[in-house]
């Protein structure tokens, strides 16, 4: 969709679900750069979508408030945060592309969505013009079909509390070592 398609895209939608899949944020963009191709056969996004898009600074302060706080579950998310040119606390972060059991599907390589969501879940996805809400739902289900293993994995990195993407705490501390006592030291006279 960017000035040029073969190498460049643009932002020009945003969704949000929760963790049950239910639709929070959805919003089309104005691209800030000339668009020359919209690629709608595989985008989903035409310029009549465009009639009531915001500004990328309102989807930013609205995204921004949204996830506050929240834990962010995603597919290689890095990318979605780059083009909303946001930043989000890497410990609040489960991304499926990066899920250890998830990336030996694919050979150690960081896993198509569509792929995962075929031999986990037993479905299709993007089969026609791309759905960024069917996307945020893919990846909340892969999120709630293995998150013990999601926060096994961040317990490893992040060995402290955390909030889970249902809002609930799980306390996972890092192995406390016991303090020693201090000798006492016998004054000399």
């Amino acid at each position: 969709m960017g000035p040029n398609p073969n190498k460049e895209s643009a932002l020009a939608r945003v969704s949000i679900v929760n963790y049950n899949g239910d639709q929070v944020y959805d919003s089309y963009v104005k691209p800030v750069e000339q668009v020359t191709d919209w690629r709608t056969h595989v985008s989903g996004i035409a310029p009549k979508h465009m009639t009531h898009a915001r500004s990328l600074e309102e989807v930013q302060n609205e995204v921004s408030r949204i996830l506050k706080d929240r834990v962010l579950v995603g597919h290689a998310i890095r990318n979605d945060l780059d083009a909303l040119l946001l930043s989000h606390p890497r410990r609040d972060i489960r991304d499926t592309a990066r899920h250890p059991a998830y990336r030996k599907l694919a050979g150690g390589s960081s896993p198509k969505l569509k792929l995962l969501v075929s031999e986990l879940l037993g479905f299709d996805i993007q089969t026609g013009e791309h759905s960024s809400i069917e996307d945020a739902r893919a990846c909340m289900m892969l999120f709630r079909r293995d998150k013990p293993a999601f926060e096994r994995e961040h317990t490893k990195m992040w060995p402290t509390q955390s909030t889970d993407a249902s809002g609930s705490q799980d306390v996972a501390e890092a192995p406390r070592k016991t303090p020693k006592k201090k000798k006492k030291k016998k004054k000399k006279h």
